[in-house]
C-alpha cells in the first residue's frame, strides 16, 4: 500500500518528467541545414539559393572566425542574423525551427533574440544583413 508521501512524491516526479520531456521532443527534431562559410574583411556571403525550400527558412552558418555559428533567418525578403551564444553563460545554443534552447541552463529564446525563459536576461546579439548583388552579406562588426 502507498502512503500518502510515496503518492505524492510520485506524482510530483510525474509532473517534472512530463514538463521536461516537452521540451526535450523538440530538440529531437530535425536538425537545421548547415552552410560552412569563409569570412571577407569581418563579412560573411550567403548565396540566397542555399535556402532550400522543402528544409523551411532558417540556416545555421558557421565560420571560423567566430566561437558560435550564426542562425540565418530568411522572412520574406529580409533576412535576420543572430548568434547563437547564451547571454548567460557564452555557450552554444541549439536552434529549432520554433525557438533557440540554451542546454546548459534552460534559457529559451524566440526567433527574434528575445528571452523567453531566464536564467538569460539580454537579447542575443544580432548581425547586420543586406542584400547585395544578389548575395546575402553578414557584417560581423
Amino acid at each position: 500500500m502507498t502512503t500518502r508521501r510515496g503518492f505524492i512524491k510520485s506524482g510530483c516526479v510525474a509532473c517534472l518528467l512530463a514538463a521536461s520531456g516537452a521540451s526535450l521532443l523538440e530538440g529531437c527534431a530535425t536538425p537545421l541545414p548547415m552552410l560552412k562559410v569563409a569570412s571577407k574583411s569581418n563579412e560573411l556571403v550567403v548565396d540566397p539559393a542555399s535556402f532550400i525550400s522543402e528544409r523551411g527558412n532558417m540556416l545555421v552558418v558557421r565560420t571560423s572566425q567566430l566561437e558560435h555559428d550564426i542562425l540565418l533567418i530568411k522572412d520574406g525578403d529580409n533576412y535576420r542574423a543572430l548568434y547563437l551564444r547564451c547571454t548567460h553563460e557564452g555557450v552554444d545554443l541549439t536552434a529549432t525551427k520554433n525557438k533557440i534552447y540554451c542546454s546548459s541552463h534552460g534559457s529559451v529564446f524566440d526567433l527574434e533574440g528575445k528571452v523567453l525563459k531566464e536564467p538569460a536576461l539580454r537579447p542575443l546579439k544580432t548581425f547586420k544583413t543586406q542584400l547585395n548583388n544578389n548575395q546575402i552579406i553578414i557584417n560581423l562588426t
